[in-house]
Order: C-alpha cells, then sequence, then structure tokens
C-alpha cells in the first residue's frame, strides 16, 4: 500500500469536506421538493432530543410551558416552504385560542432574508436561525419543510415531511386527536 504525501493527504481531505457539503446542499435542495398530504403526517410518541448543543429551540419551546407548539423547519430558498407559509399561518390564527405556538426554524439560510421575507408577507412567526445547521441535524429535520407537532407535555406526536396544506380539514382532525 502506498501512502500519498502530506500534500497530497491535505488536497485529498479537502476534497472529500467540500464534496461532503456540496451533497449535503444538494440533498437539502432535492428533499426540499417533496409535498405532504394531511394523511401524511405520521403519528409520533416520542421525547424532544437531547438538549446537549445547541439549546435555542429547546429554550423556546420550554418557554411555552403548558401550550402544544408546532416546530416548523423552513428556507426561503426551498419553493415548497414558501408555498406552505400562508396556510401555515392561516393555521396559527384558527388554533390560537387553542394555544398552538408556532416555532420556525430557518435552516441554512440567511437572516435578513428570512426577515425580509417573512415581513414581506406578514408573518409574525418566531424564527430560530440555524445557519450552520445543527438544529435541524439535532431533531433529525434532514429535508425542509420539515414539521414537528408537540403537545403540551412537549412530546412530539406528529411529524409531517414536505409542504403540507395547513388548511385541509384533515389536519384540523389530525391536530384534534393528537393534542386532546
Amino acid at each position: 500500500m502506498q501512502h500519498l504525501p502530506l500534500a497530497g493527504r491535505k488536497r485529498r481531505y479537502h476534497f472529500v469536506q467540500r464534496f461532503g457539503t456540496a451533497c449535503w446542499t444538494i440533498l437539502l435542495f432535492a428533499l426540499c421538493a417533496t409535498t405532504a398530504r394531511a394523511s401524511e403526517l405520521a403519528a409520533a410518541n416520542a421525547k424532544m432530543p437531547s438538549a446537549a448543543g445547541d439549546k435555542r429551540l429547546h429554550t423556546a419551546i420550554a418557554a411555552q410551558k403548558g401550550r402544544p407548539v408546532l416546530v416548523n423547519f423552513w428556507a426561503t430558498w426551498c419553493e415548497p416552504c414558501r408555498e406552505e407559509m400562508p396556510s401555515l399561518h392561516r393555521l396559527a390564527k384558527r388554533w390560537l385560542e387553542r394555544g398552538l405556538v408556532v416555532i420556525t426554524v430557518a435552516v441554512a439560510d440567511d437572516k435578513q432574508r428570512v426577515t425580509n421575507y417573512l415581513e414581506g408577507i406578514g408573518m409574525p412567526f418566531a424564527v430560530i436561525h440555524d445557519q450552520d445547521q445543527t438544529i435541524n441535524q439535532q431533531w433529525d429535520a434532514y429535508a425542509v419543510p420539515t414539521t414537528l407537532i408537540l403537545d403540551a407535555h412537549h412530546r412530539i406526536r406528529l411529524r409531517g415531511l414536505g409542504a403540507i396544506d395547513w388548511d385541509d380539514p384533515a389536519i384540523d382532525q389530525q391536530l384534534k386527536a393528537a393534542l386532546n
């Protein structure tokens, strides 16, 4: 077996590192193109992931003690994410009296672009910026959009992958069943 000289190994390491980053980016873009129906909100009964590492999302959820929380991982560069936002806003307004809180996590996105986009469409959602993609990985949200529905005890009850039509009456039925 022949070993590469140190300079060759460094070039190879940097190539692999860049290739890996490029693959993650391509995967995020590819998975961004999915669309989910209400019936595709999968039932889940899981605890939140460990608070080790980035604690911003855990802190935001903990501040909503006794209230159900919807967490939406999204990005402005993701067309299905942008298409989903208006119906997500309408859901938030419909469920406001029931205490549902919406927290969004902007994945691999520019803070100013996110702010401009949300202000431009009149969305008052709380946003956590995850530019380095640590939060989405911690929560197993490897594709955008991904949505998690947590009950008032902050257990994950539903999980959706892809853009969801939050105006679909089946969504309200699933939320009622999962959150009651």
